[in-house]
């Protein structure tokens, strides 16, 4: 048996009896640009120095060439995100790589059903703990990226800032941004373009008061309003509102006193 390829316990390799073969091998390496502050799949000690290693290639599966199509194919859905050295003719190719992605196209059926050919692609990146957003340990069926991989900075780099959070409160000038009152109703642009006061603010319900009562007295998500600036809220004062129940929800507008 003629062994082209090995990654941990699989193996492509040409025989009498089976064959399994490694086709378009692709592999680069890639130089990144000075003050290098990225780091989703980049090397964080690095200021000046290379991305981490991708390898991809497909390989086809045959019947007619003793694979059990199906059988192979499920039997890398366990061995996403595992990690590994790949070796080529017996040599060793790039540092460990971490299987990423493995495609299944070009599935040809029998009668019956069964899978005859089907072409897998594999992805491969250089496994680097410090900045990879999949981990060893995650399933197959649930890859995404983590939020501490993609907010960790080098430890050199000092210009980043953490945006501060503000608090929205009553009697605070805002503006809505989203497209629906909380209570379903479609908000205008002229609401959008001005500034409102809040009168009430209920966290627990994600809700804000605005324009109570000489305003819109409309309620909207309290994710969706932002602080508006000196100068809208100047412009907001002076202008003239004109019939306030213009776009303003047709409802009851219920205020807790407190």
């Amino acid at each position: 048996m003629a062994t082209m390829a090995k990654w941990g316990s699989k193996t492509w390799a040409v025989s009498s009896k089976k064959v399994v073969a490694l086709e378009g091998l692709s592999f680069s390496y890639t130089q990144v640009a000075d003050n290098n502050t990225s780091t989703e799949d980049k090397k964080t000690t690095n200021e000046r120095g290379t991305e981490l290693f991708p390898l991809s290639f497909t390989t086809l599966l045959h019947s007619g060439a003793g694979v059990d199509v199906r059988a192979e194919i499920e039997s890398w859905n366990a061995l996403v995100t595992k990690v590994n050295y790949f070796y080529l003719g017996g040599k060793k190719l790039g540092p460990k790589l971490q299987l990423r992605k493995v495609a299944v196209d070009n599935v040809k059926l029998d009668d019956l059903g069964r899978m005859r050919l089907a072409t897998l692609s594999f992805e491969f990146k250089e496994y680097d703990p410090d900045t990879t957003s999949v981990k060893v340990s995650t399933s197959a069926l649930n890859v995404k990226a983590s939020t501490s991989s993609k907010s960790q900075k080098k430890q050199a780099n000092t210009t980043a800032k953490k945006a501060t959070k503000k608090t929205i409160k009553k009697g605070d000038w805002v503006k809505p941004t989203g497209k629906k009152y909380a209570t379903g109703e479609t908000i205008p642009n002229w609401v959008k373009q001005r500034s409102h006061k809040v009168y009430q603010v209920k966290e627990s319900q994600n809700k804000v008061l605005l324009g109570y009562p000489d305003g819109i007295r409309s309620w909207v998500y309290l994710n969706e309003v932002t602080l508006s600036t000196a100068s809208s809220v100047s412009s907001s004062k002076s202008g003239v509102l004109g019939n306030s129940s213009i776009g303003r929800p047709n409802n009851k507008v219920e205020v807790s006193i407190k």
